[in-house]
């Protein structure tokens, strides 16, 4: 099967990217080292949740396998208008809620369905592509290594490493309390938490159907079963030196890496202290110090059945994550409210907290689920804005140039540190009126029919810059990352943009190649100053005056996150 190494429909941008392999040599080796990685099922977990899923059982946040019934309908539907009418309301949700299991049913399937194939075969691979921002993702649908946390746990290197060194086995109870749902503690107490919980572990692995009450209710269910099963394996090879060989991949995450970004381009202490640029006893937690704020501005509003529901429900975390990630990703504040609201949603879809606000507006004078959202949205948005202060300068000034390039109608291009030319050009859509005949007359239907046009969208541009171009240093990194990891004897990766999977022997050394990526990219130059050099030809002559001042850079000491324990774990 033939497939572009460069995902595009731009012909002229795919034969260029083939004309330009000597100018980016470390963009090909990453890819090359990466696809050269061989994987194997992990058949415990396999047979676990093929068990579980065949049941019909949603243990571990697996989907029913029964839709959800439609509310009964009112006895006097055919001549009550107003009842009509709100049952239909409350058919309609419930049928996008089954539209929606339907969905993650199928993936299930398929995801096991493929597993099945290929569980006795030695060694799996995986083709990548890289996007139009450098980006890399794996071809094959469903099962895949960057997939969810199902997919992710039925593949296991096929090529594995002993466990040799305490620190080889710290690593790995690491990635098991992460798993889990531990991982903004310190370091030690992540292992210290495995230690207290290894009779359940072990029991867990040995016998895990009936040890659900445990690692069903991981964050990750299914990795932490994995990491179960690996741990249980290690206890019973004896634990000799080296007598046991792990093939489990270990991931270590950058702290929201869109903000670590912006910190260390703009030089941003703050920022750097919030996300781990900066050595600390234990992790910061960028999304906790958004949710503590919230909550401090909450308090401080006036008493409404709002904020009384909000503050019974409570404010973590979890709340904000979602929002706070993707702020740097040019998140409005409509979008804030849409991931309040799919957090409630998904609360209640893995039954930890049932949403206390209804669908739809009703005459109970308890805040619909919208109105509730917007209320919480704007407290949130304004959080954001106290605790991030220099990603939104930085934001805005990409956001301005990118509108002046794109006046032009010419693409927003710039080259990130490994040498890939990104071109953003993002083309306004056209919808097409369908005609469609039906019984004896003519009809006229408007579908979801759409198509490019040849202008581009300056707004789509504007607001899609400022997360393209996180995006290319994100990607730039992790290459850099790969090719200096194997440089330094890791052969098995698993990578997932700021997530960083290999072997637990592999797992320090991989966190010091990332750090190091990160200081090479951002260490003695500045990377906003040499994409405004880049994009200022771009701009029409009349209008570079337009071109704002570079955001100021502050004091943070960049090889400084060399000696974070945080940055990445």
């Amino acid at each position: 099967m033939h497939y572009n190494l460069f995902k595009s429909r731009n012909r002229a941008f795919l034969e260029e990217m083939t004309n330009r392999v000597d100018d980016m040599p470390e963009v090909y080796e990453a890819v090359n080292t990466m696809q050269n990685t061989a994987f194997k099922i992990n058949t415990k977990v396999y047979q676990v949740a093929n068990t579980i899923f065949g049941r019909g059982s949603t243990v571990g946040k697996l989907p029913s396998t029964e839709d959800t019934p439609l509310p009964p309908k009112p006895v006097d539907i055919a001549t009550n208008a107003e009842a009509r009418k709100q049952w239909k309301q409350k058919a309609s949700i419930v049928h996008e809620y089954n539209a929606t299991l339907k969905s993650k049913r199928l993936l299930i399937s398929k995801l096991l369905g493929v597993a099945e194939t290929y569980e006795n075969e030695p060694e799996i691979y995986f083709p990548l592509q890289y996007d139009f921002r450098s980006r890399v993702y794996c071809v094959p649908m469903f099962l895949n290594y960057q997939g969810n946390d199902l997919a992710k746990s039925l593949l296991l290197f096929a090529q594995g490493k002993p466990l040799k060194t305490d620190e080889d086995l710290k690593s790995l109870a690491i990635h098991g309390a992460n798993t889990y749902g531990e991982d903004k503690k310190p370091l030690e107490d992540r292992c210290k938490w495995v230690e207290d919980n290894e009779e359940a572990i072990l029991a867990s692995a040995q016998d895990p159907h009936n040890h659900y009450e445990f690692w069903a209710k991981a964050d990750e269910p299914y990795q932490f079963l994995a990491f179960c099963f690996e741990w249980n394996d290690f206890k019973s090879s004896g634990q000799g030196d080296g007598d046991f060989v792990t093939h489990l991949p270990c991931y270590s995450d950058c702290t929201n890496s869109g903000l670590q970004i912006f910190s260390g381009m703009l030089r941003d202490e703050t920022g750097g202290h919030a996300t781990n640029l900066i050595s600390t006893d234990k992790p910061q937690d960028v999304y906790q110090e958004v949710a503590n704020k919230t909550l401090t501005l909450l308090n401080d509003m006036p008493d409404t059945v709002y904020k009384k529901m909000w503050l019974d429900y409570g404010i973590n975390r979890k709340t904000t994550k979602k929002v706070t990630m993707c702020i740097v990703y040019g998140l409005t504040q409509y979008s804030c409210r849409a991931y309040i609201e799919e957090h409630l949603k998904e609360m209640e879809e893995d039954k930890i907290k049932k949403c206390p606000f209804p669908k739809l507006k009703d005459n109970s004078g308890i805040p619909s689920i919208g109105q509730a959202t917007n209320y919480l949205s704007k407290l949130v948005w304004k959080a954001i804005g106290e605790v991030i202060v220099s990603a939104k300068e930085a934001m805005l000034w990409l956001q301005t140039v990118s509108r002046l390039v794109s006046a032009n109608q010419l693409p927003v291009t710039w080259t990130t540190p490994t040498g890939f030319k990104v071109q953003m050009n993002y083309m306004e859509m056209k919808k097409q009126k369908v005609y469609t005949k039906m019984g004896e007359s003519m009809i006229t239907k408007q579908v979801n029919i759409q198509h490019e046009t040849k202008k581009i969208d300056s707004r789509k541009v504007a607001n899609s810059c400022s997360p393209c171009f996180i995006h290319s240093l994100d990607a730039s990194m992790l290459q850099k990352a790969v090719c200096l990891a194997s440089h330094n004897g890791i052969k098995s990766f698993s990578c997932i943009h700021d997530s960083f999977g290999v072997l637990a022997p592999d797992v320090e050394k991989m966190k010091a190649c990332v750090r190091q990526s990160f200081v090479d990219i951002f260490d003695g130059h500045n990377v906003l100053e040499d994409f405004c050099k880049e994009i200022s030809g771009q701009v029409a002559k009349k209008k570079r005056h337009l071109i704002p001042d570079l955001p100021k850079l502050r004091n943070l000491n960049i090889k400084g996150v060399l000696d974070s324990d945080y940055f990445c774990s």
